[in-house]
């Protein structure tokens, strides 16, 4: 059996993993969107979807820093929120 800390830790770097994955998507959705937006001649809309993408960027590099200092703390939090939503009464 393996030890729970152990656990713990994996389960922490599988989120970063999951989590530059996520990244890496947001960014490309936002980049396509914000130049549609600007193509169609939105061009408030398009700057409010890079700013948006910025701030989110700037946000999940935070979240990665938390999560490479603290991985059993972030599989905890990771399992709280997951048990949260399967655990519907």
């Amino acid at each position: 059996m393996i030890p729970v800390a152990l656990r713990a830790g994996s389960m922490g770097l599988k989120f970063l993993r999951t989590l530059y994955k996520g990244k890496a998507k947001i960014g490309t959705a936002a980049k396509k969107s914000a130049t549609f937006a600007a193509n169609k001649g939105f061009p408030k809309t398009s700057q409010f979807i890079t700013g948006t993408a910025k701030k989110t960027h700037k946000g999940t590099k935070n979240i990665k820093k938390f999560v490479k200092k603290y991985p059993k703390s972030s599989a905890a939090v990771t399992g709280a929120v997951v048990w949260d939503m399967l655990d519907k009464d």
